[in-house]
């Protein structure tokens, strides 16, 4: 029944994708233990989770991957926000935990959990959303973030606010200290939407207002993403930039491999919590190089990126949560790693030809010829025509009815509004 109800809790007949499961073997011969993992729909859940009843060290993934592979970039659905407290080695027990968090709830810090889980040595927290796509990853980073930033103080574990994340199955026995996880609570009456906690815990603002900020030059210290990007979505475009470069090139990055390796360490790192994970994902992309940098320089970039994630995190929240920042204009306030466009396209040795294809890397000149070109394509509709020659079409369509019934020039300038002398010009052209 736990595992069933904790199933029906985050799955339901809207969920689409795979949801993986890992059990972890006993060790062989060397002393490693190995993974079996199962990639199932929702419909074939439930008896996979049977079978693993009273088993030790199995893991579920809350969100849904569009192929049975685990990883960020493949996630199909946001099924949950969740966090992994690790409250005993905070010295707290877990009932207290509970408690903390339930008061940190009715004084409005963070959304009450739908649902709980004791996972051996701490708890899990759970909020059922609304299903999402892929595209909403940076709002769902954000509300990860911003809950972790709160509980932060009673274990909450950074490298567990990663999409791909797997926890405990509640059910299954945690081996390192022979308890059973087990469902502590569950509320089926609640289910949020991210966008409704993105504004009541996020502090953002209706567009309106957004757009009356912008017009004013007014600043506070709210949350307002920008017409296009925020600090998360604008990271997750630097790095899809920078792989557009690489492919631009061909992979020939030598002169700019280190730049690269570290913009691109830094900027998946802010979705790519789990160390190990985004280790494969930057080793796979230097690899790509036509001359690949030597493992010790991967390493020794991957070294740095924790910290610095750790320090985006508690700015950009401190930020969420009302705190006032000073930024100056070469965002040397800022932490973590913040580079002005100038200084990569610098740095990275980019061409105005090659910026043609970026989406945030881009130098003036380009920023300039894209304004304009919206302009000039705002300026003219369908037809390919401006204000003024519409304009024109229409009167000389309603020029040629007019003048089908039998109406004459006196009485078309009449109905029109115009001269008879502009009458008599567009009978020319009718």
């Amino acid at each position: 029944m736990q595992m069933t109800d904790f199933c029906d809790h985050l799955y339901n007949e809207s969920t689409d994708g795979y949801i993986q499961i890992l059990k972890l073997d006993d060790e062989n011969n060397s002393g490693e233990r190995t993974i079996k993992i199962y990639n199932t729909k929702n419909d074939g859940l439930r008896d996979i989770v049977e079978e693993l009843h009273k088993k030790e060290d199995v893991f579920l993934a809350p969100n849904t991957m569009y192929i049975p592979k685990r990883r960020v970039e493949n996630i199909r659905q946001f099924r949950a926000l969740f966090q992994d407290i690790d409250c005993e080695s905070m010295g707290l027990e877990k009932a207290e935990t509970v408690y903390m968090i339930w008061i940190m709830h009715y004084e409005g810090k963070i959304p009450k959990p739908t649902m709980v889980t004791d996972s051996g040595r701490g708890v899990h927290l759970y909020w059922r959303i609304q299903n999402a796509p892929f595209g909403a990853l940076n709002t769902w980073q954000e509300l990860q973030d911003y809950i972790y930033y709160n509980l932060k103080h009673l274990g909450a574990d950074r490298k567990a606010t990663d999409g791909a994340r797997v926890l405990r199955l509640p059910g299954t026995i945690n081996s390192k200290c022979d308890a059973n996880c087990e469902v502590l609570y569950i509320d089926n009456d609640v289910e949020y939407s991210m966008y409704e906690l993105r504004e009541e815990y996020l502090n953002y603002k209706p567009k309106t207002h957004q757009l009356k900020m912008q017009q004013t030059k007014k600043i506070d210290n709210k949350v307002i993403s920008n017409r296009f990007f925020n600090s998360y979505s604008l990271h997750m475009e630097r790095a899809n930039d920078l792989e557009t470069l690489c492919r631009l090139r061909k992979y020939e990055m030598t002169g700019y491999r280190n730049m690269a390796v570290h913009c691109f360490a830094y900027w998946k790192g802010i979705y790519v919590r789990d160390n190990y994970e985004l280790e494969n994902i930057v080793i796979e992309f230097n690899n790509a190089f036509t001359e690949p940098l030597k493992e010790t320089e991967v390493q020794a970039v991957l070294r740095c990126i924790p910290k610095a994630i750790d320090k985006f995190i508690a700015y950009e929240q401190g930020l969420r949560s009302g705190e006032r920042k000073r930024v100056s204009k070469g965002m040397r306030d800022k932490e973590g790693y913040w580079y002005k466009n100038e200084t990569l396209i610098d740095r990275l040795g980019i061409t105005s030809k090659e910026q043609k294809h970026m989406k945030t890397i881009i130098g003036l000149d380009e920023k300039y010829d894209r304004k304009n070109e919206k302009r000039r394509a705002d300026r003219r509709n369908e037809e390919g025509l401006i204000k003024r020659e519409q304009e024109k079409v229409n009167t000389l369509n309603e020029v040629r009815e007019l003048v089908r019934n039998g109406l004459k020039n006196k009485d078309i300038a009449e109905k029109l509004k115009i001269s008879v002398r502009q009458v008599q010009r567009l009978k020319k052209e009718v």
